[in-house]
Order: structure tokens, then C-alpha cells, then sequence
């Protein structure tokens, strides 16, 4: 088990009150570890922030949840199912979630609807969980990616965009490209994204025009800290019933609530590592 799993906020936390990612990427790196710490199966679903405990409270009532590594490691020696509930609330106010599963000896796959990791690929805003080989490696590492139909669409949006002369627009997707979380197959692809701005250009343009810059380097992810706050805190800033609608939190509590996100540190054997 890798040394953030032992470490991360989310573990041995209350189902009536569990803990919640506040930042995309970070929830991104703790679902892949979950992957790498061997989940053999899952289940994702979004939830709406004010529902959620009843959600986690449904799957722990069947089995242990969110155990601290020292009881995870216990009920796993005495071949029990454990789970691991993992959130992340977005700026719609819903929150994203996967329930990975080591299974025991008391687990029935048909109970739900499990999907396989190695068959069945995690998917979240256009991203995918896949395996795949790096320049100078031997074995295949663990990556999030852009899926296939969204590359394709940013790469005929970019071959659109500079046969329209739309400059302004082309200025505003490498930034927005650049902004992508830097996991290694997404570095990969915006690579590639890169190369055909240059060959589109180059083919479809006059050498007197002046080509948006392109940035030299893409960073990539670290290990990341821990980033967010309990449930039951990020309800607070949430509008009473009949402030609004009634069921969806505003914006302008989401980000506030953000702001006072508690922010933990890796613990002392998280070294920086590349995805």
C-alpha cells in the first residue's frame, strides 16, 4: 500500500460525516492510488452534497469503510471485504464519488454493480484511468488521459479555430491546455495537441503572421497534499431550504467554503513523484 493511503485524510473517518476533496486533481491522484494499492473492484456516482452521507452510510452498514490503515490491514488479514469511499465536491455543488473494494471472503461481486478497473476504465470530465508504457520504462505505470472522443475534439476545435483566424480563441485554449492536470498521459497528449497547432499553422498560414506562444514545458503532478474539509463543515456555508431552491448549493458558498479548506500535508514518507 503506497505511503499516502496511510496518511490521507479521508481514512477512518465517520460515514455520517466523511471527509471530502475540494480539488479535482488531487481527488484524481487519490482514486489512481487506490487503483495501484490493488482495488479489484468499483462503483462511481455523483450525489448530491447534502445527500451524502446517507450514501456512504448505505455501503457501510455491509461492510468496513474508510478504516484506518492499522484496521484496513486487520480485517483484510482476517480475509474481510473492506471498502473505501473516496469524494470530491465540484463547483456544481454534487459530489463525485468511488467506492473501491478489496473483496474477502464474504464479498459477492453481484450484490452491485461492480466494474473491474483493468476492463472497466474510470472515466471523470473527460479524463480516463489507463495503463500505459513511458518512453524508457519496461512496465506500464498508472495515468489519467484525455479519453479518445475528447481529444479528437479538441483537435479538430484547434484545426477549426486557426483556418477561422480566431486568434483570440486559440490564445484561450492553450492557456485552458496548459491548466490541464499534468498526469503523464495527459503531458503526452497536450504534446501532441502542441505539434498540431504548429503543423496547422505552418500549413495554413502566412509566414508574416505571428503564431500565439506556445509554452516550452508542461508541468506535472507531485505527490499532492490532502485538500478539503468534512462534510459536515462544507455544509455550513450551504443555503438554508428555500434560499434558493432548496437542494443546490450556490456558487458563491461552494468557493467560500473553499477558502477555509483545510490543507494536510503528506505524511513523511510521501516524497515528490512524477504520475
Amino acid at each position: 500500500m503506497s505511503s499516502n493511503n496511510r496518511t490521507s485524510a479521508y481514512r477512518g473517518k465517520p460515514a455520517t460525516n466523511p471527509w471530502l476533496f475540494t480539488k479535482k486533481t488531487v481527488w484524481m491522484q487519490r482514486v489512481s492510488d487506490a487503483v495501484k494499492a490493488g482495488a479489484a473492484y468499483y462503483i462511481q456516482g455523483s450525489t448530491r452534497l447534502d445527500k451524502v452521507p446517507f450514501t456512504v452510510q448505505k455501503f457501510a452498514a455491509r461492510h468496513p469503510t474508510n478504516l484506518t490503515s492499522r484496521a484496513d490491514l486487520a480485517a483484510r488479514k482476517r480475509d474481510e471485504t473492506v471498502f473505501r469511499w473516496i469524494g470530491y465536491l465540484n463547483d456544481s455543488g454534487m459530489v463525485n464519488w468511488c467506492l473501491f473494494c478489496w473483496p474477502g471472503k464474504d464479498f459477492d461481486p453481484r450484490s452491485d454493480s461492480w466494474q473491474d478497473p483493468k476492463t472497466q476504465r474510470l472515466r471523470h470530465t473527460g479524463y480516463e484511468l489507463v495503463r500505459i508504457t513511458k518512453p524508457g520504462s519496461k512496465l506500464p505505470v498508472l495515468t489519467w488521459r484525455y479519453q479518445r472522443d475528447q481529444f479528437e475534439r479538441l483537435h479538430d476545435e484547434i484545426v477549426q479555430i486557426i483556418r477561422l483566424r480566431q486568434d483570440a480563441r486559440l490564445e484561450q485554449m492553450i492557456y485552458s491546455l496548459q491548466r490541464s492536470p499534468g498526469f503523464a498521459g495527459v503531458r503526452t497528449q497536450v504534446k501532441k495537441l502542441w505539434d498540431i497547432i504548429r503543423a496547422e499553422w505552418k500549413r495554413t498560414r502566412s509566414k508574416s503572421e505571428v503564431m500565439p506562444s506556445i509554452p516550452p514545458n508542461i508541468g506535472y503532478v507531485r505527490r499532492l497534499p490532502d485538500v478539503g474539509a468534512m462534510w459536515s463543515d462544507l455544509m455550513k456555508d450551504q443555503p438554508k431550504k428555500g434560499a434558493s431552491d432548496g437542494n443546490k448549493p450556490t456558487q458563491t458558498g461552494t468557493r467560500k467554503t473553499r477558502q477555509n479548506s483545510i490543507l494536510v500535508p503528506p505524511g513523511p514518507r510521501s516524497a515528490p513523484e512524477k504520475s
